[in-house]
């Protein structure tokens, strides 16, 4: 009897060997699963840091570009103001001699 309990005993640690056995190939394998999730995420927070400062980069751009517009365009109208004024001093000018 006492044989039997052994062999039974055996039996069991045996089984429970085996599940162990499983259970740490699982645990390998979400270990292996997580730092792979881990190097993704390194990799998209690398990416994600170079786009925000592209993004960056391009909002300084525009930025430049248009104060750079804005003073063009200041000295556009200015232009157009001196243009018109001298314009009409040349219809003054033409229409006095025009009188004579």
């Amino acid at each position: 009897m006492s044989d039997q309990i052994l062999t039974k005993i055996l039996d069991e640690l045996k089984s429970m060997n085996t599940r162990l056995g499983s259970l740490e190939s699982g645990q390998s394998e979400l270990h292996q699963i997580t730092t792979a999730i881990r190097d993704r995420q390194e990799e998209t927070d690398a990416k994600l840091e170079a786009l925000a400062m592209d993004v960056n980069k391009i909002h300084g751009s525009t930025v430049r570009i248009e104060q750079k517009m804005d003073e063009t365009l200041s000295d556009i109208r200015g232009d157009v103001r001196f243009l018109n004024h001298r314009i009409a001093d040349l219809e003054l000018e033409v229409d006095k001699l025009k009188n004579r």
